[in-house]
């Protein structure tokens, strides 16, 4: 019979180069805060940012939040 190392090579290439093209963790990607309270929602917790002059607070924001204050609805 004949050698078998270029048939080992092969398959060891083939199996470096199938591996090599899936990541092998997810990519995360960041989710806003007001994406991240509508979650939160979800399960009967309300969010308000409180980041407005004298401390106003407001249910829905743009952008990021300095002062999220996240509360079980009961408590709002």
């Amino acid at each position: 019979m004949g050698s078998p190392k270029p048939l080992l090579l092969l398959l060891l290439l083939i199996t470096i180069v199938s591996t090599s093209q899936k990541p092998i963790v997810t990519e995360a990607r960041p989710i806003s805060q007001q994406r991240f309270s509508e979650i939160f929602s979800t399960l009967g917790v309300a969010c308000k940012c409180c980041d407005g002059e004298k401390g106003e607070c407001k249910s829905t924001w743009t952008g990021s939040c300095s002062k999220l204050q996240c509360l079980p609805w009961k408590l709002n």
